[in-house]
């Protein structure tokens, strides 16, 4: 199904055409007419469920034209994590992955969209411009490929962040198992959770997961070699509640965390610094879609 907004005319004063001046011989030309520039949103839903909107699909463009969902979100107007969270969320109506992360060279990785997310986009794009000419599409939503029956849930949890990533290893040791995420080729993981929970979730290395941390719990370190977990980030932004301070720390292209200084902080920290991170591997909850 396709959703679309009624069209909205804008206004425009028309100018009162021009007449011959019975002081002069000369022909003034006539003003033209303003064109009405007529343009709809379009959506994209399943019955009465909306799997996407102009603004997810916008979003998706700015991705696939910068590698970076950082420099998209500065494209976008947004902050990252809106633009991860609609990313996200996008990817949990589908049911698929639009996005993923590439290995680079020596300037890093890079964001690209994947086979449906580029399936999307073009079926989008090919349909905002058959729009603009007003005529339908010649192609059916089809192209897209496999979208899931029915929207998933969203995953609306108090957590602040809300990471994305692959299964690269699994040790076991007992009844509990170290599974090792890989976030981007820089910045692995590590999470506990029993081996029990490892068989239910089905997980093996290359399984797509994500991780649910609360702010509270990514703490500061003061170097890494004290313990596993330990990232080195750059404050992306500061905002202060009263006495704390809630910081977004980016510990890699497109990876950015969200944590909290509290009073024991002797100096407030600013944006620009560098800090050493701390996750603890036991309060990560994984999940699967």
């Amino acid at each position: 199904m396709i959703r679309r907004q009624a069209p909205v005319e804008e206004s425009a004063s028309v100018p009162e055409p021009a007449t011959r001046s019975s002081a002069s011989t000369d022909t003034v030309a006539e003003s033209p007419q303003p064109r009405l520039n007529v343009r709809t949103a379009i959506g994209f839903g399943l019955e009465h469920h909306v799997l996407a909107d102009e603004r997810d699909l916008q979003l998706l463009g700015h991705v696939h034209r910068l590698g970076s969902i950082t420099r998209a979100a500065q494209a976008a107007g947004v902050t990252y994590k809106t633009a991860w969270d609609r990313l996200r969320n996008l990817q949990t109506r589908l049911g698929h992955a639009v996005v993923i992360a590439a290995k680079g060279g020596r300037g890093g990785g890079r964001t690209l969209l994947s086979e449906k997310g580029q399936a999307l986009l073009q079926y989008y794009e090919q349909l905002r411009k058959q729009q603009d000419h007003a005529v339908e599409p010649d192609i059916e939503l089809d192209a897209v490929g496999g979208l899931a029956a029915r929207p998933l849930p969203l995953r609306k949890t108090s957590a602040r962040n809300h990471l994305q990533g692959v299964v690269a290893a699994i040790e076991r040791d007992g009844m509990r198992d170290a599974i090792s995420v890989r976030l981007h080729d820089s910045v692995h993981v590590s999470v506990n959770i029993t081996h029990a929970s490892t068989q239910a979730l089905g997980l093996k290395k290359g399984v797509a997961v994500y991780l649910l941390i609360k702010a509270p719990a990514i703490r500061f370190a003061r170097h890494h070699h004290v313990q596993q977990n330990v990232f080195c980030g750059l404050i992306r932004s500061t905002r202060r509640v009263q006495d704390q301070q809630e910081l977004e720390v980016q510990i890699a292209p497109d990876v950015h965390l969200i944590t909290v200084a509290g009073k024991d902080q002797a100096q407030p920290l600013r944006k620009g610094e560098r800090i050493w991170v701390h996750i603890d591997p036991d309060t990560v909850i994984l999940g699967v879609d």
